[in-house]
Parts: structure tokens; C-alpha cells; sequence
């Protein structure tokens, strides 16, 4: 019964144990103590933690995100605005030719000078 329960031993389940090099409990409540005063007195400490504004950053970060895209889509609007008249400018070339653009254009022209 021995060589039997050697042979078929069931491992043991690895134990996480962390022991600390140094700890040194006086110091840390030293800092406890002088971070309670300064939370108290309102001294901001600037080696300590930084505990970020994360909704207030969040909800500048998307209003600013909302403005950026809106300017982009008015200026990819006012982009596609030009790129169409200067594509119909070159249909109507294409298909009535230069002469015929300048005539309309210095025809009205015309029409407005006799128009005043």
C-alpha cells in the first residue's frame, strides 16, 4: 500500500505567500498622519498619488471631441459644395463649350448694368 500512494501522489496546490523585505509600520503612519492634515488644511501634496478628475476630464474630452467634429464635417461640407460647382462648371464646358460660358457670363453682366 506504500509503493502504491508514492506512486500516485496528488500534487499539492501551489500557496501564494508573499512576505515583505521591509515594512516599517511607524513610517507608515507617519504618512498617514501628514496626509489626514494636509486633506484637512487643503495643502495638496505633489509627490503624492494623483487621484485624476475622470468625469470632469471625460466631459470636457467629449465636448471638445463633439466641436472638433462638428468643425470637420462643416468644413468637409463646404469642401464638397466647391468640388460639385467646379464639376458642373466642367460638364456645362464640356457640353456647351467656353464660348457659350462667357457669353452667359458677360451677358449677365449686361443685365445687371441695365438693371441700375
Amino acid at each position: 500500500m506504500g509503493f502504491t500512494s508514492g506512486f500516485f501522489k496528488k500534487p499539492q496546490h501551489k500557496r501564494f505567500n508573499l512576505q515583505p523585505r521591509y515594512w516599517d509600520p511607524a513610517k507608515e503612519e507617519r504618512e498617514e498622519r501628514e496626509r489626514r492634515v494636509k486633506s484637512e488644511l487643503g495643502i495638496k501634496d505633489e509627490n503624492g498619488q494623483y487621484i485624476p478628475n475622470i468625469k470632469g476630464r471625460m466631459k470636457s474630452e467629449l465636448r471638445h471631441k463633439y466641436s472638433d467634429a462638428r468643425g470637420t464635417r462643416q468644413k468637409s461640407n463646404v469642401r464638397l459644395i466647391i468640388i460639385f460647382v467646379i464639376l458642373a462648371v466642367a460638364a456645362y464646358v464640356y457640353v456647351f463649350g467656353w464660348d457659350e460660358l462667357i457669353e452667359r457670363i458677360i451677358g449677365g453682366m449686361e443685365s445687371l448694368k441695365s438693371n441700375r
